[in-house]
C-alpha cells in the first residue's frame, strides 16, 4: 500500500521506536497539514453527527430540557457522512506509518483517537513512568557538563536535545535560566567568548541559536589561527625563550642548553654558554 500524501507530496514519517518523540513530533505536523480538523478528532475523538431534541414532558409530569442526541445513520446528511469518514483518513495515516509490530497492538482499534492513544501508551508507558522519566530528565539537566574535546556543534546539539525531550515531557524552562545554564557548561576553549556574550545587556533576550552561532563563529576563528599560525605548545614556548636568550648575548645559540652534573671538587658549568670577554 503506498504512503497517504499531502497536497505537498510528503509522504507519512515511518513510525520508529529508537526516536520516539522526534517521530510523533514530525506525525503531528503531518497530521495537521493533512487537514487541520485531524486534530480535532485526535483530541476529542470521531465527528458524532446530533441532532436537536425539543423540550418534551416524561412520565409523571417531569420536564425534560431541551437538547441534543445522536442522529439516526438514515439522517446523516452528506456533510455529516464527509465529516464521519474523517476518522477514517487519520486511521489510514496511522496504521500506513505503524511497523508491523505496532500494527499488530492496534488492530482492534475503533477510531483515529484509539490508535494515537494505544501508541502513546505503549511507547510512553503510564502517568507514573511519564513521571519517573521527567524526574530522570530533569537530573540530566541538572548535572549536564561538556566532555573534554567537545565542541561547541556537539555540546549545543546535546543541550537542545535535552531541553526537547524535557519540552516533550511537558517541562520548559525560562530563556534566560537555560541561556545560563549553557554557557555555564561550555568547554574551555571558547571562554573568553562566553564570558563577553554573558555580559552584554541583551544576553537574557538572546535566542539559544543566536549564542551557537556566535560561539561556532568564535570556535572557527580560533581553529583557522591555529591552521595559519600553529598552536602554542611548549616546544614553541621553549624556541622563544632560546631567541630571546640569543639577543641578550648577540651571539647564536644553540637551542639546547645542557647543565653538566658537576663532579666531586668542580663546580656546576654551562655548556655551550658562550659570553664576551670583558674588555679594558
Amino acid at each position: 500500500m503506498s504512503a497517504p500524501k499531502t497536497t505537498a507530496g510528503i509522504k507519512v514519517p515511518p513510525f520508529t521506536r529508537d526516536d520516539f518523540g522526534l517521530w510523533k513530533m514530525k506525525m503531528l505536523l503531518f497530521i495537521k497539514a493533512s487537514n487541520p480538523l485531524y486534530i480535532g478528532i485526535l483530541e476529542n475523538g470521531p465527528f458524532v453527527p446530533m441532532k436537536p431534541v425539543s423540550e418534551s414532558t416524561a412520565p409523571y409530569g417531569s420536564r425534560i430540557p431541551q437538547g441534543t442526541q445522536p442522529k439516526d445513520i438514515t439522517e446523516y446528511t452528506d456533510s455529516d457522512k464527509e465529516l464521519i469518514r474523517l476518522d477514517t483518513g487519520l486511521m489510514l495515516i496511522l496504521a500506513d506509518s505503524a511497523d508491523k509490530e505496532m500494527s499488530y497492538q492496534l488492530m482492534n482499534c475503533t477510531s483515529g483517537k484509539h490508535m494515537w492513544d494505544t501508541i502513546n501508551l505503549i511507547m510512553e508507558g503510564t502517568e507514573d513512568v511519564q513521571e519517573n522519566r521527567l524526574d530522570i530528565l530533569t537530573s540530566q539537566y541538572e548535572a549536564f557538563r561538556s566532555l573534554p574535546g567537545e565542541s561547541i556543534t556537539q555540546v549545543f546539539e546535546k543541550y537542545t536535545k535535552l531541553l526537547n525531550e524535557l519540552a516533550m515531557e511537558g517541562k520548559t524552562y525560562p530563556l534566560r535560566e537555560s541561556n545560563k545554564k549553557f554557557m555555564m557548561t561550555l568547554p574551555h576553549h571558547v571562554e573568553h567568548k562566553s564570558s563577553s556574550i554573558r555580559e552584554r545587556i541583551d544576553f537574557t533576550k538572546m535566542s539559544l541559536e543566536m549564542i551557537y552561532g556566535k560561539l561556532k563563529t568564535y570556535e572557527m576563528e580560533q581553529e583557522q589561527r591555529v591552521i595559519i599560525y600553529g598552536s602554542w605548545t611548549v616546544e614553541n614556548k621553549h624556541n622563544a625563550l632560546v631567541r630571546s636568550a640569543a639577543l641578550v648575548v648577540d651571539e647564536p645559540i644553540t637551542s639546547e642548553i645542557q647543565v653538566q652534573t658537576p663532579r666531586a671538587g668542580k663546580e656546576k658549568s654551562l655548556s655551550k654558554w658562550k659570553t664576551k670577554p670583558w674588555r679594558t
